[in-house]
């Protein structure tokens, strides 16, 4: 039978020309990031784009593995989830294979290396090329790995292809499993179960794999973003020598030229945002648990898609889109033959589009692949040859008939441009022409129709203002908006022009369009705009997980059925600028009522909201609003003059009062610490015990945050915080969201910033009771119980 072993714990690592002796490197676990922890070096050749980390060296990973018994006509395999990159695996000194492009899975067979014993495993992973990855990419081993032992005649998870078709007039489905063996033998007889989510079995059949099984199932449960019910598929060797299971979910999918995205029939917006890997304080180094507390803080204002950008992401997001419920829009690469991936293309597409695919067509959240953003030479023959060749290998490899696009930056250039000097990659902003841009709009559609002549869906960033041009040329294709602002759209005559008519609200206004992805949906590490800032601030929330203005913004369109809400922000231009790329950013609205260093001034607000109508009850007076839906873009605007003390909103439905929220000016500079839950309206602490599972190297964040002596938030501390613990957990990081700042993540003290700073604890598995606290000169501390069990 079938044996996996996650091999995460037990690794040494080392750098340099050559790996230390065994037993002298330093004691490590996956997954593991070597560069997150190194200094900010300024300056630093591509350090915008590695957030000034020293990325650059050899890294060496070294386990010993014990096999007890090398069972006849069994076969051992390494299965890497990604290493970045070039890495090279050895076994008892021999070379079983290895990966150069670091995101794309891959998988070893090293059986003829294996002994019985103890087996030594080495793998040297290099990072010397540029240009690197626009964003922060880490180093080293950062996702799951795994030993599978399975018989010498065995499946493959990866070969199995699911085709269903949904009736919803009878509520039955109908499924067709087959194998599709590239470069293996095939495995003839296959029996296939499929189980609810009660373990009930709904369906059987048993047949030959090649051919392909018929299923059908009644009363089916449909998997939505709202519903994400899940099925799991068993796949088995009639003998029960070996067997894989999937989970699915029962959909259906289709992206209609005039309504849009239909989810099982019904008209769904894709509300998204794009997300890079990292997770900022602990880098690339991404466990599933903390990717979960992303996608739930998302999900929580009413987000169900995302565009997972520019790259494959870990097995692990995929499978938290199906279970959580969220569209995906998955790409495998960046540019082709330009930036970081042009050392690999030529050699490599078609294995890393064939990887992506081929371990995720079978989700039920991946809706769309795309083949590129952004790329050299946009509706250049040469491109337009490139292109044809992806989107026609992404149909053969997924013939299940997902639609397949290609992400377009809004600017052109014509056939004629000279693209040496810069490698064909035309700039994101406005800030100057490139070589024969096309700047006629009618011109540039024309552009964009060479594309999706060949794409099944029309993939634009930025380019909300020539969607009408666009759908009158291309009527048969919907719209996609792959990135999207947060708060401005262009003008006809070009990309940027600081018009706040909110681009998130054009998929309600015009139904052709899909939906879109902001760009994005937390802060990243990498493509920043200078020193010091070392990432891009311009997403909707923090690295540390603190909203800001746009998140809740977005809560108000996403949600707009949803619990009533309001939530009270000040424009305040006394917060240090972030080197945010300008029409990516959005005013400073913050949620705070502390102005010290004014007298009478008078502030512009902002109220984002879910309801009718709103009062706004001023320390002194009264201030009436419109309805909501008379403000431009449903967002309640205005100014209010500066007095210290209480701001109430209150939010009406039907003309009934369904939420308030207080926002209270400090009465005394902060004195105490609280842990709170920081994604949260109005900040509540946490629970007085909080529980986490057994699981060894669990990690979670907290933060914490400051009071006055009546127990309200001081918005403006900015004092350094020490993180203490005690019980069966230790301190991995600390953040505190300002990417603007120096200060090292992997210590225990990190000044606030905004009156918020966090830490990362990772947990031993051992159950038990965990104190964790919280100190800062001249205030009281804080102190959490988390007990694990």
């Amino acid at each position: 039978m079938r044996t996996v072993t996650e091999l995460m714990d037990s690794w040494e690592f080392s750098s340099g020309e050559r790996p230390a002796p065994a037993g002298e490197g330093t004691a490590i676990n996956l997954p593991h990031d070597w560069a997150i922890n190194r200094p900010m070096v300024n300056p630093m050749d591509w350090g915008v784009d590695q957030a000034f980390r020293d990325w650059w060296g050899i890294g060496w990973y070294r386990r010993t593995l014990t096999i007890g018994e090398l069972a006849e006509g069994h076969r051992f395999y390494l299965d890497f989830d990604g290493v970045y990159e070039n890495s090279t695996v050895t076994v008892n000194g021999v070379e079983v294979g290895g990966q150069a492009y670091g995101y794309s899975p891959f998988r070893l067979d090293i059986t003829n290396a294996l002994k019985a014993g103890d087996n030594e495993i080495l793998i040297r992973v290099e990072n010397l090329d540029a240009p690197t990855d626009r964003w922060y990419s880490g180093a080293g081993i950062y996702r799951t790995v795994k030993l599978i032992e399975v018989p010498e005649r065995h499946l493959d998870e990866r070969d199995v292809l699911v085709s269903q078709q949904v009736d919803f007039a009878a509520q039955a489905a109908t499924l067709t499993i087959s194998m599709d063996s590239e470069d293996r033998p095939t495995v003839g007889e296959i029996a296939v179960t499929l189980c609810d989510a009660e373990d009930n079995v709904v369906g059987e059949v048993r047949g030959d794999a090649a051919s392909g099984l018929t299923l059908q199932v009644a009363d089916v449960h449909l998997w939505s973003a709202e519903d994400p019910y899940l099925y799991t598929l068993n796949v088995a060797l009639p003998d029960g020598s070996d067997a894989i299971e999937q989970r699915i979910g029962l959909r259906d999918v289709k992206l209609d030229p005039d309504r849009g995205m239909l989810i099982n029939g019904v008209r769904t917006v894709f509300r998204g945002v794009c997300l890079h890997q990292d997770m900022g304080c602990v880098g690339s180094a991404a466990k599933k648990e903390l990717i979960r507390a992303r996608l739930e803080e998302l999900k929580a204002i009413g987000c169900n898609g995302l565009r997972l950008a520019h790259h494959v992401h870990p097995r692990e997001m995929l499978d938290l889109a199906d279970e959580l419920g969220f569209y995906v829009y998955s790409e495998p690469f960046d540019k082709w033959q330009s930036g970081h991936y042009k050392r690999y293309f030529e050699a490599g597409w078609c294995y890393d589009l064939a990887a992506m695919i081929r371990r995720d067509r079978n989700r039920p959240s991946v809706v769309m692949w795309g083949v590129g953003n952004e790329v050299e030479n946009q509706a250049k023959r040469s491109m337009l040859a490139i292109l044809r060749q992806l989107v026609d290998e992404a149909h053969r490899l997924d013939p299940t008939g997902r639609p397949v696009g290609c992400a377009m930056s809004p600017h052109f250039q014509s056939e004629a441009a000279d693209t040496s000097s810069s490698e064909g990659i035309i700039q994101a902003t406005d800030e100057a022409l490139a070589d024969h841009e096309i700047e006629d709009p009618a011109e540039r559609v024309e552009r964009i129709k060479l594309i999706a002549d060949i794409t099944d869906v029309t993939v634009l960033n930025y380019s909300e203002q020539w969607y009408d041009r666009v759908h009158a040329m291309i009527p048969d294709k919907p719209i996609f908006g792959s990135e999207v602002y947060q708060w401005f759209v262009g003008h006809d005559l070009q990309m940027q022009d600081y018009i706040s008519e909110n681009p998130n609200l054009v998929p309600e206004e015009k139904e052709w369009v899909v939906g879109g992805t902001i760009w994005a949906g937390f802060d990243y590490l990498g493509e920043s705009m200078g020193w010091p800032s070392k990432g891009w601030s311009g997403a909707l929330v923090r690295t540390n997980g603190v909203p800001k203005a746009g998140y809740w913004l977005m809560k108000s369109y996403w949600q707009a059925d949803g619990e009533p809400f309001v939530h009270f922000m000040v424009a305040d231009y006394s917060q240090p600028d972030e080197n945010v790329k300008e029409h990516w950013d959005i005013p400073p609205f913050v949620g705070h009522w502390h102005f010290p260093q004014f007298q009478r001034g008078v502030m512009p607000y902002m109220v984002a909201t879910n309801c009718d109508e709103i009062r706004i009850l001023h320390p002194y007076r009264e201030l009436f609003c419109k309805p909501v839906r008379e403000y431009p873009n449903r967002v309640v605007t205005g100014y209010l003059p500066w007095h210290p003390g209480t701001l109430t909103v209150i939010g009406y439905r039907d003309g009934k009062e369904v939420c308030r929220e207080e926002i209270v000016t400090p009465v005394s500079p902060a004195v105490s610490l609280q842990f709170a839950d920081i994604a949260a309206l109005g900040r509540p602490a946490l629970p007085e015990v909080v529980d986490v599972p057994a699981e060894r190297g669990y990690e979670q964040l907290f933060c914490v945050q400051c009071l006055d002596t009546d127990g309200n938030p001081v918005f403006r501390e900015s004092t350094s915080v020490r993180f203490r613990v005690e019980g069966p957990a230790e301190i991995v990081a600390v953040d505190n969201g300002n990417l603007m700042g120096n200060e090292p993540y992997g210590g225990d003290a990190i000044h606030m910033y905004q009156g918020v700073a966090s830490v990362m604890l990772r947990f031993t598995g051992e159950a038990g009771r965990v104190v964790l606290s919280a100190d800062a000169a001249g205030m009281q501390s804080a102190s959490q119980t988390i007990v694990v069990r």
